[in-house]
């Protein structure tokens, strides 16, 4: 209804490194209500009712959102499903974080947290979550969805070894870059479980599973991931990255893509190979990998920081 409150939400952002100077990225949604967070052990029924608040959010299209920084500002427009992306400049930034004021007419001034890359030269780091990072069970699909629904961060279980991995090749103060097909209704759930079993911290690039011009509930994996994953590359020009997923899904034809897409950028592709699933023959991967100038390692969590480790890719701090 025209004159109601609303309510900015935001995602976690990033400050990009494109040549005019750092612009920081941020992402909120423009809504009705916001959904509590869980904080703690909670029953499944109170974690269920939550995950149903998240996707029947009442989205508020069309809504004018100013993004200010220290020395610009930037406008943007939510969508259809209310969503908002705003890039803007920022000074060059001092801290490991930078905040960005979202202001919006009839909407309380919030502001957009964005992640700083030190400027190190230290390779990017981007992984998959599911099954990646977290157990999920995407191929066991009533597992998923019990872990999708009731499941609260307390619940779900990390895969052994690759916080490790993950903070190993990130160091000391960098984020991680999460790219997953997970839906932003799911963004707090997810912060909320990372940060409970101290997995690095970072930007999340999670999908809309809605009913837009350009997708029926969800976009496919494989295209998702190396266009998300082309606009990190693009936003750190000359920076490299290790890519990091598994084998379950598409993780490694899309790093593959990438790689052959960026020359030179990819120094490695390390999938964790998802115990269960049918054994796959990667030798065509690693011709490919090979080809691309690119280290591909496939295996368990403690194979892959080996591998990593040995093509000095892991220092200390």
């Amino acid at each position: 209804m025209p004159g109601e409150p609303v309510v900015v939400i935001t995602y976690m952002g990033y400050v990009a490194l494109p040549p005019g100077g750092p612009e920081a990225r941020v992402r909120g949604r423009v809504l009705r209500r916001t959904v509590v967070a869980l904080a703690g052990p909670v029953r499944g029924w109170r974690t269920f009712m939550e995950t149903v608040a998240w996707f029947t959010t009442s989205e508020v299209p069309g809504v004018p959102v100013e993004a200010i920084s220290d020395v610009a500002s930037a406008h943007a427009v939510s969508d259809d499903e209310g969503y908002i992306e705003a890039r803007v400049r920022v000074s060059p930034p001092t801290e490991s974080r930078v905040g960005v004021k979202l202001t919006a007419r009839r909407a309380p001034d919030t502001v957009a947290p964005a992640y700083v890359v030190p400027a190190d030269g230290r390779p990017l780091v981007v992984s998959d979550i599911d099954d990646t990072v977290l157990i999920t069970g995407v191929k066991e699909r009533l597992k998923m969805v019990g872990r999708t629904l009731i499941g609260d961060p307390t619940d779900r279980e990390v895969v052994d070894g690759m916080p490790g991995l993950l903070a190993a090749l990130a160091g000391k103060d960098a984020p991680v870059f999460y790219v997953s097909t997970s839906p932003w209704n799911l963004y707090q759930r997810l912060a909320d479980t990372l940060a409970y079993h101290e997995v690095p911290a970072g930007p999340m690039l999670l999908t809309d599973w809605g009913f837009g011009s350009k997708q029926m509930l969800v976009r496919p994996a494989l295209e998702y991931k190396v266009e998300t994953i082309s606009g990190v590359l693009d936003d750190f020009p000359g920076r490299h990255v290790v890519l990091v997923g598994d084998s379950g899904q598409h993780d490694l034809a899309a790093y593959l893509a990438i790689a052959e897409a960026y020359p030179g950028r990819v120094l490695a592709i390390l999938i964790r190979e998802v115990p269960g699933l049918v054994p796959k023959d990667h030798g065509p991967d690693h011709e490919r990998a090979r080809a691309a100038g690119v280290m591909l390692c496939v295996g368990e969590p403690v194979d892959l920081l080996t591998a990593a480790t040995g093509a000095d890719l892991v220092r200390a701090g």
